[in-house]
């Protein structure tokens, strides 16, 4: 083989390397993406999953003892705005109204509860709102509450690059309380 033949051999292999390389670089950058979408989609679900529950309790701890036309008479017969929270309850599943979730941050774990494929960190934020304007958060007791959820996967950890690229994702939901007078 001669002088030329060499060159053009390590020419091809070097082109070869190169090709393997990008080839192999994109597959694992396809397989993070794949990662950071399929959490995601985990994390919304949660999400969805707490929304629900939060929705089949009570709207807040006076409207399960009071008559409606009680509470109805006078908003500040709900709790107060800085006692928004668990009224003693230490897990989400003995919530029973509302705004218990409010403070609460929750690891949500998926698959084995000794051995979860994934965890999922889940935090709540609840306020009253203002009725015609409910970005605006009420100093004082309304008929509306706004839940202000946040998720995100602590595990497995995520790595530096998924880091930076991966978000929180946020929902929110509003539950008001109201009597339905038919025509």
């Amino acid at each position: 083989m001669n002088t030329g033949q060499t060159m053009l051999t390590i020419a091809a292999l070097s082109l070869l390397s190169f090709v393997t390389l990008r080839f192999y670089s994109s597959m694992g950058q396809t397989g993070v993406t794949l990662s950071q979408s399929s959490a995601g989609l985990t994390a919304t679900t949660v999400i969805t999953s707490f929304i629900e529950f939060a929705q089949n309790t009570a709207f807040d701890s006076v409207t399960k003892e009071l008559p409606q036309n009680v509470v109805l008479s006078s908003p500040s017969t709900l709790t107060p705005v800085g006692k928004l929270g668990p009224e003693g309850e230490t897990s989400y599943e003995e919530f029973n109204d509302f705004d218990d979730f409010n403070g609460a941050t929750i690891d949500y774990k998926i698959g084995d509860p000794e051995r979860p494929n994934e965890i999922y960190k889940v935090h709540f934020d609840v306020y009253y709102v203002n009725p015609d304007n409910i970005n605006q958060i009420s100093n004082s007791q309304t008929f509306l509450k706004r839940m202000d959820i946040k998720a995100w996967r602590s595990y497995p950890s995520i790595s530096p690059e998924e880091a930076t690229s991966f978000d929180t994702v946020r929902m929110s939901t509003l539950y008001a309380y109201f009597k339905f007078n038919p025509i």
